[in-house]
């Protein structure tokens, strides 16, 4: 067994520090033997970087230096890890399951298990690989949607698929603002089927 000394042990103490400017100097050297460049300090550098698409580049070194900033804390300031400390979900943490059975009620009997044993809200996958849009109000009856959040995953259906969640909001008093989500993600439906359906326009109107 070993045992570390007290102090910890580091595999790099016994080497000074190195500065940026000293691999710089490193590289000059090496570009102008190699008779590629004259260039110093950093503009050496730059000519090892690579270019990407996009305009990105690939630098040839990263140090602490070229760290982003502290993203900070979820709730404060700069508030870009969310506005709230508990998250999106109101009570901590969302347990969404999805749904896609296409009988309506053999769907709704799954979505209130689900919610019976811990989901908080639901994922209902609707149209060609789920649940008929006419079977939305059967797949929901008995949920609070108040509660239980429902999100959508349409396709293609998605202008009509939203039109009766929004209609079940109506019914039952909801806020259509205050829970869950449309799911209207055209070009996610492009990717995963190829069809170039654009229900953003459907939706506007």
């Amino acid at each position: 067994m070993t045992v570390l000394p007290d102090e910890g042990f580091s595999l790099a103490a016994e080497f000074p520090d190195s500065t940026r400017e000293q691999w710089q100097r490193l590289v000059e050297g090496v570009l102008r033997k190699a008779g590629t460049s004259d260039a110093s300090g950093s503009a050496a550098e730059g000519a090892l970087t690579t270019p990407l698409q996009d305009g990105l580049a690939t630098r040839p070194l990263y140090t602490a230096e070229d760290a982003p900033p502290a993203p900070g804390y979820p709730g404060f300031h700069p508030f870009v890890r969310g506005g709230r400390t508990e998250g999106t979900a109101v009570s901590g943490w969302d347990v969404r399951q999805r749904h896609a059975h296409p009988d309506p009620r053999r769907a709704n009997e799954a979505v209130l298990a689900d919610l019976e044993n811990g989901v908080t809200s639901l994922w209902l996958t609707v149209g060609a690989h789920g649940t008929p849009v006419s079977g939305i109000a059967t797949a929901l009856e008995g949920v609070y949607l108040d509660l239980a959040p429902v999100v959508l995953d349409a396709g293609p259906d998605v202008a009509a698929a939203a039109g009766e969640l929004l209609r079940l909001h109506d019914e039952h008093g909801v806020q259509q603002t205050a829970t869950g989500n449309l799911g209207a993600d055209p070009l996610g439906a492009l990717a995963r089927t190829g069809t170039d359906a654009d229900p953003a326009g459907a939706l506007a109107t």
